[in-house]
């Protein structure tokens, strides 16, 4: 892949990054890159209120967290995202996919699938680059082999990561290592068919639907939002429906109430200032969100 084709080395053009973000991850990653390389920033939530995706940046970039890698790979939000943009013959594009595990198993797919997307849309991802961040639900027991829980230093590591990137797309430098990483996303392909089956049954009975597989998880993870416990401690506060990225949560009789077209992102649940959300796929009492992002960021 390479980032600028048709570009001199080092030569500049207007950039703009597109991100997703709910606990900060990525709106973290997006900013630092935005940093370096000068750059504007604009929130995928915020663009989607708009029928079509209308871009006069030359480049973009797409920053994004990895979801249910083994059934999904992309929020559906971004999916969406890529749908609607106008692509252009000089626009080029490169992505960035966080992630809480090695990104070898959990962001080679994502980033494989968005950009086939892209190209069946019109466009050509020219470059792809993958940054480990803290797992969202800090559910670290389920991965098989040794992966630091040490946040600070995860958070140190993907800093200087970014900087990297940040370096490699001003200078107009591709992505390295492509074959490689194109066979590892083969293999964990395979791999993560054993365990589409057990992630889809999941996905339906907190859906509150029968275990089915020929339901999509595309179809199902909307309706997830059936299993997000609201606690009587609720203070009907809103934040809740105020940082929700797709207008999921309507607000009535001062309690929140689930639309059914949830991203699965956690926002809800981090975000609220008496702990009174919790969602199915944390423990108990987990939280976390990038320490330098505060709510108002996401408002």
């Amino acid at each position: 892949m390479h980032l600028a084709h048709g570009l001199r080395k080092g030569e500049q053009m207007d950039t703009r990054i597109y991100y997703f973000s709910a606990t900060g991850n990525c709106l973290s990653v997006a900013k630092r890159i935005a940093h370096g390389i000068d750059a504007d920033i604009v929130s995928i939530a915020k663009e989607m209120q708009n029928d079509r995706v209308r871009i006069e940046a030359r480049r973009i970039g797409i920053v994004f967290p990895a979801y249910l890698t083994s059934v999904m790979g992309l929020p559906l939000i971004v999916e969406r995202f890529c749908r609607s943009i106008d692509y252009r013959e000089d626009m080029r594009i490169f992505a960035v996919c966080t992630c809480g595990g090695y990104p070898f198993a959990n962001a080679f797919v994502p980033l494989e699938k968005l950009k086939k997307l892209i190209c069946k849309c019109g466009g050509q991802l020219d470059a792809a680059y993958s940054v480990r961040m803290p797992m969202n639900n800090l559910d670290y027991e389920h991965i098989p082999v040794p992966i630091s829980k040490d946040i600070p230093k995860i958070i140190e590591r993907a800093n200087r990561k970014t900087d990297r990137i940040g370096r490699r797309i001003l200078s107009g430098r591709g992505t390295r290592f492509v074959l490689l990483k194109w066979l590892t996303c083969r293999l964990v392909s395979g791999i993560y068919l054993a365990f589409r089956r057990q992630t889809m049954d999941v996905l339906a009975k907190m859906a509150k639907l029968d275990a089915d597989v020929s339901q999509p998880a595309e179809r199902l993870v909307p309706l997830t939002d059936r299993s997000i416990v609201v606690r009587e401690h609720c203070i009907g506060c809103g934040t809740c429906a105020s940082v929700c990225p797709v207008q999921n949560i309507a607000m009535q009789n001062g309690r929140p109430v689930y639309r059914h077209h949830c991203e699965m992102c956690f926002a809800c649940d981090e975000w609220c200032p008496v702990g009174a959300i919790q969602h199915w796929s944390r423990a108990d009492g987990i939280k976390y969100h990038y320490p330098d992002v505060q709510v108002s960021d996401l408002l």
